[in-house]
């Protein structure tokens, strides 16, 4: 249910906007899990690591290992970077850390 919400206002917004709102996001589905106004389940776990992920591309850490994500949210994330990487937001090498990084089942 998070996934959808979070992917259509992802897929809503320019480019250059998508880095800062994940982050919001991410602040805002913390604080909810602080105050026990939500569950930690596969949805929220799942966009909580793809924040960290590109968290750690942007501050140039080499290396991130994720758990293993539903496929459907591992190809909505792999769009996701192609765009950031496409407007210059990320770095080209983004696609071969998020490869390694996220295992497919």
């Amino acid at each position: 249910m998070v996934f959808g919400t979070v992917s259509k206002m992802v897929s809503s917004l320019p480019v250059e906007a998508i880095i800062r709102a994940l982050d919001l996001q991410c602040r805002m589905l913390k604080d909810d899990l602080d105050h026990s106004r939500l569950v930690l389940d596969e949805d929220v776990s799942s966009i909580l690591q793809f924040n960290q992920f590109i968290g750690t591309v942007k501050n140039g850490q080499a290396s991130f290992r994720a758990k293993l994500l539903p496929l459907d949210h591992l190809e909505f994330y792999r769009e996701t970077l192609i765009k950031l990487i496409q407007a210059k937001e990320l770095p080209a090498a983004t696609m071969e850390q998020f490869t390694k990084a996220f295992p497919v089942s």
